[in-house]
């Protein structure tokens, strides 16, 4: 057998989720004194305050929140931060691993980099950002950060993992001998096209993330798509409709007035500020309106 190796390629780290985290400086800490770091950490528009005891362990708290997500999607996220005079374009992996994202959006092999880590917001014990609990005193969540958690299963799908069957050892030994590999990154995937459908008037095909109401603002550079409500029960901003580029949909209620609830057998009523995923083709009741979200031009994993 030649000398010759398969290495691994750059990848593309995803749009979506879309998290940043800024750090606002030092305050006043009121309830137990001193001072402490603020910041705050926004997950597709949703924001949550947070505080640690240093920029330090802001930045890994906030770190351990993107691993908790990567986790769950079980891919890289993109991670953007900003402290006031500067900002990185991160990219977190689920094994606890950051790297600096390139104006293509890729990111190299992360063979060789260590994990993140940070101490218990508890008993201090020193550890990765990948543990779920603390390894010492079995606090849930050591690295936490934010006031309020964010609910990592509302916000993404769990992403099936696909069982594929060892190869062959002695047949990828042969085919190696007669292989020359060759490192070339691949061109983007187009992007997903949403198809909202409704019963009050045409439906709208966007390639890309949406803001649906009566009057609606382009909330975080969103396409405004206005919708015919007779009954004006629709509210100027209504819903945030977004797709990643594996095609999950994702609805927020954009603090509306009639709130939105799915057509599902159950139907589930949806909390405002909080990004839910939702299968292709489920129906969403707005006020006097029912709005149909599909997706062109993928296939979801949990399809």
């Amino acid at each position: 057998m030649n000398a010759t190796q398969a290495t691994r390629r750059p990848e593309r780290v995803a749009d979506w989720p879309r998290i940043t985290g800024t750090l606002h400086g030092a305050g006043e800490q009121i309830v137990r004194g001193g001072l402490v770091q603020l910041g705050s950490l926004i997950v597709n528009g949703t924001e949550r305050a947070c505080e640690a005891g240093s920029v330090e362990e802001l930045r890994t708290g906030m770190i351990a929140r993107c691993v908790a997500i990567a986790t769950r999607l079980h891919r890289p996220v993109r991670f953007t931060v900003n402290d006031g005079a500067q900002t990185w374009n991160l990219a977190v992996r689920p094994e606890g691993i950051v790297q600096l994202v390139d104006d293509a959006g890729m990111i190299p092999p992360a063979e060789g980099l260590s994990v993140h880590e940070g101490r218990c917001r508890i008993c201090r014990r020193l550890q990765p950002v990948t543990e779920p609990m603390c390894v010492q005193c079995h606090a849930p969540e050591p690295h936490r950060v934010e006031a309020e958690p964010i609910d990592v299963q509302a916000l993404v799908p769990d992403a099936a993992e696909a069982v594929v069957p060892e190869p062959d050892a002695a047949a990828i030994d042969d085919e190696l001998d007669h292989t020359i590999f060759v490192s070339r990154t691949p061109p983007p995937a187009p992007r997903p096209t949403l198809r909202l459908s409704f019963n009050t008037q045409r439906s709208v095909d966007v390639d890309q993330n949406a803001a649906l109401g009566r009057n609606p603002a382009a909330v975080d550079g969103r396409l405004p798509v206005t919708i015919l409500s007779p009954s004006r029960m629709v509210s100027r901003t209504h819903a945030l409709v977004d797709v990643d580029d594996a095609g999950h949909i994702i609805v927020t209620d954009h603090h509306s007035g009639n709130g939105i609830e799915t057509q599902t057998d159950p139907p589930v009523r949806l909390d405002p500020d909080v990004p839910y995923v939702i299968e292709p083709g489920t129906a969403l009741v707005m006020g006097d309106v029912v709005c149909t979200i599909d997706v062109l031009g993928v296939s979801p994993s949990f399809r």
